[in-house]
C-alpha cells in the first residue's frame, strides 16, 4: 500500500514537472519575437499590411511586443497615407496600432502572419478629393483578416479645411465574411451626438450589395440593395422617417449615364404618394413627376425655417444645376377655395423658383404663380411674385368673395393679378399691389383700389388663417367695384 503511494507521488511530480517545462518552452517560445530587430519588423509588418489589407499604413519605430492577451505588436503613432497620382496624402493618424499574430511561426522575423489589426484612438480625414479612398477600400480584394476601428473620429472637411461634421467611432469591423462569401463593414456611432449605426455588405460572386443604416433617436432607417450588371445596375431603396415612407427602385445605366427612378407604393404622413423620373449625369439634369393622394399646404408651410436654411446655404448655387419636379395632387387638404393643385420646383442654372405651380377649383377658377424670384431682406429669405387668378365662372367666385349685390356686377372682369412678398421667417404674405383685368385682356386702372392697397401694405396674411384675407378681397373687390 505505501509502494503504491509513493509512485503514484513520484508520478505526480513527474507530470507537474513535466507540464512546467512546456509552459515554460511555450513561454519562451511566444517570447521570440521581442527579439527581433525592430527596423525588421518595422519593415516586415508594413509589407505586409499593404499586401493583405490595401493599407498604406506608416509605422512609426515605437513598436513592443506583447503576449497578453494574444500574442501581438503594439505601434504607437501610425499614419495612413493615401497614394494618388504619385501624391501622397495623409488620411489618418492613429494612436494605438495592435497587430496581432499567428503563433505558428516565430523563428523569423519575414514568417511572421498576421490575424487581425485593431485601431484605437485614431482620427480620420477626409474631402471631397479623398472620399475615393473609401469607395477604393470597399472595392479591393478584401482579405479574410479582420480590421476592427474602436473609440476613434473620422472628419469631413471643406475645401478650407474647415469641419463639416464629425463621425465618432464607437466600433468599426471589417473584413470578408466566409459563410456566406462576402465582403463585410459593420460600424456604430455617432453623428451630431446621435447614436447610428450603419451595416455593408457585398456579396463577391454576383457583386450584389446591402446597405443598413439606423438612427434611432431621430426615427430614421433606410435598407438599400444593389444588383451590378453589365450595362445596368439596379437599387432598391426603403426610407423610413418619421411616419413616412418611401420605397424606391431607381436604375443606372452605365452607356447613357442617366439613372431612372421609379415608387409606386411610398406614404408621406400616411398619405399615398408615387413618383417617377430620370436624372442624367452628363450635363447634369433632372425631370420628376410626383402624384399625391392629398397635399396639406399649412403642414409644408409650417416648414418654413427649414426652407430658409437650405435656400440660405447656397446648396443650389451651382450654374450646372438644373431640373423641374413637378408635385400632383387632387385633393388639397383642408382648402375650401381650391380642390387640386400643381406645385413646379424649377431648377435653372442654380436658381430656384415655384413658376407656374397651380391651385385650382376644377372649372371654376385657377390660381397660378408667375416670375417668382429669391432674395434676402435683413437676413430673411423672402419670396417674390405674380399670382394669376383667372376666374371661369364669376358666380361661383363671389359665393367665396361675396360682396353687396348692387355693384358686383357694375364692372366685368376676368383675371386678378396679384404681386406680392412671402416672408419665410414668419410664413406672411404681403400684398405689393393689385389689377383687374377685363375680358379684352386690358387692365383697369382704380385709384381707390390703389389707395386701399397700399393704406393695408403693413398687413400680413397667412394660409392657416384664410378669413383674414378673404376680408381684404372683400374690401379690396368693393374698393374696385363701387369706383366711379
Amino acid at each position: 500500500m505505501k509502494k503504491i503511494n509513493l509512485n503514484f507521488k513520484y508520478n505526480l511530480k513527474i507530470a507537474i514537472f513535466t507540464l512546467s517545462a512546456l509552459f515554460f518552452l511555450y513561454l519562451l517560445y511566444l517570447s521570440v519575437p521581442s527579439l527581433y530587430d525592430t527596423g525588421r519588423v518595422q519593415k516586415v509588418l508594413y509589407n505586409k499590411i499593404l499586401k493583405e489589407f490595401q493599407l498604406n499604413l506608416s509605422l512609426s519605430s515605437n513598436i513592443t511586443y506583447r503576449i497578453l492577451p494574444l500574442p501581438h505588436f503594439h505601434v504607437q503613432d501610425s499614419k495612413i497615407f493615401q497614394i494618388k497620382s504619385d501624391v501622397s496624402t495623409e488620411i489618418g493618424q492613429v494612436k494605438n496600432l495592435k497587430i496581432f499574430v499567428s503563433q505558428n511561426s516565430f523563428f523569423k522575423e519575414d514568417n511572421i502572419n498576421i490575424k487581425k489589426l485593431v485601431l484605437s484612438e485614431a482620427n480620420f480625414f477626409f474631402t471631397k478629393d479623398n472620399l475615393d479612398f473609401i469607395n477604393n477600400l470597399l472595392n479591393n480584394k478584401f482579405s479574410k483578416k479582420k480590421i476592427l476601428v474602436k473609440k476613434s473620429k473620422a472628419f469631413l472637411n471643406d475645401k478650407s479645411d474647415d469641419t463639416i461634421f464629425i463621425y465618432s467611432l464607437k466600433n468599426l469591423k471589417y473584413f470578408k465574411n466566409f459563410k456566406d462569401n462576402s465582403k463585410f463593414l459593420f460600424t456604430e456611432g455617432s453623428i451630431f451626438k446621435v447614436p447610428v449605426k450603419f451595416q455593408w455588405s457585398k456579396k463577391i460572386d454576383s457583386k450584389s450589395t446591402t446597405s443598413i443604416f439606423k438612427a434611432k433617436n431621430l426615427d430614421i432607417d433606410f435598407t438599400n440593395k444593389g444588383e451590378f450588371l453589365e450595362i445596368e445596375s439596379i437599387y432598391e431603396n426603403n426610407l423610413n422617417i418619421l411616419s413616412n415612407n418611401l420605397k424606391t427602385k431607381y436604375i443606372f445605366d452605365k452607356n447613357e449615364k442617366t439613372i431612372s427612378v421609379i415608387s409606386e407604393k411610398s406614404l408621406i404622413k400616411n398619405t399615398p404618394i408615387s413618383y417617377k423620373g430620370l436624372i442624367e449625369l452628363s450635363p447634369f439634369n433632372f425631370n420628376f413627376d410626383v402624384t399625391a393622394k392629398d397635399i396639406d399646404l399649412n403642414q409644408l408651410l409650417k416648414n418654413q425655417l427649414l426652407f430658409n436654411e437650405i435656400i440660405n446655404s447656397n446648396i443650389f448655387s451651382n450654374k450646372n444645376l438644373n431640373g423641374l419636379i413637378i408635385i400632383k395632387t387632387d385633393k388639397l387638404y383642408n382648402n375650401k377655395i381650391f380642390d387640386n393643385g400643381y406645385i413646379y420646383l424649377n431648377l435653372q442654372e442654380g436658381n430656384l423658383n415655384f413658376d407656374k405651380s397651380i391651385l385650382s377649383r376644377k372649372n371654376k377658377f385657377q390660381l397660378t404663380l408667375a416670375n417668382s424670384t429669391f432674395f434676402n431682406e435683413d437676413a430673411n429669405l423672402v419670396l417674390e411674385g405674380k399670382l394669376e387668378f383667372d376666374i371661369f365662372d364669376i358666380d361661383e367666385f363671389y359665393k367665396i368673395f361675396p360682396v353687396p349685390k348692387k355693384i358686383k356686377f357694375k364692372k366685368k372682369f376676368k383675371k386678378i393679378n396679384f404681386e406680392f412678398s412671402y416672408n419665410f421667417i414668419d410664413a406672411a404674405i404681403a400684398i405689393n399691389k393689385i389689377s383687374f383685368i377685363n375680358e379684352k385682356n386690358n387692365i383697369q386702372k382704380s385709384k381707390a383700389l390703389d389707395n386701399f392697397v397700399e393704406d393695408n401694405y403693413e398687413n400680413r396674411y397667412t394660409y392657416s388663417n384664410p378669413i383674414f384675407f378673404k376680408n381684404f378681397m372683400k374690401k379690396a373687390l368693393i374698393s374696385y367695384l363701387d369706383e366711379g
